[in-house]
């Protein structure tokens, strides 16, 4: 493909980049497992459940949609009784159905796993590894 000018080219870049990602494999997996690392490390680890046993749902609940300009991630987990999203629960500490210590009290995974994308370069690895998945040379 060529471009008339640069101006050309950067319309093109947006319609490249969310291809990649929606073929590709890198990005969704590496937001993915940056979640899980902060369910484990920011639910998981603080508190052992004595009232109820882990399903371990929150650690692998998690969905990609497409967008308008590349792809949205995240966690599905809901109570399969009522359908309460548990996710909010947990990230805002609202909404617990019975009293221990961690309710009331944030745990916010998801602000966690979007803060340590945001300082990383995870991300750009990720999305270069995509664009060479669909034969687009990256440096």
């Amino acid at each position: 493909m060529e471009f008339k000018d640069l101006n050309d080219l950067a319309k093109y870049i947006p319609q490249l980049t969310k291809e990649a990602m929606l073929k590709g494999n890198a990005t969704k997996n590496t937001v993915i497992e940056t979640g899980k690392e902060h369910v484990q490390s920011d639910v998981y680890d603080p508190y052992t459940p004595v009232i109820y046993e882990r399903s371990g749902g929150l650690m692998n609940d998690w969905e990609v949609e497409e967008t308008a300009d590349g792809i949205e991630v995240y966690n599905t987990r809901s109570d399969e009784k009522s359908g309460k999203n548990i996710v909010d629960t947990i990230e805002y500490g609202r909404n617990y159905d019975y009293e221990f210590e961690y309710s009331n009290k944030p745990r916010p995974f998801i602000e966690n796993t979007i803060k340590e994308l945001e300082v990383s370069n995870k991300l750009s690895q990720s999305l270069k590894a995509d664009l060479k998945s669909i034969g687009i040379e990256v440096k």
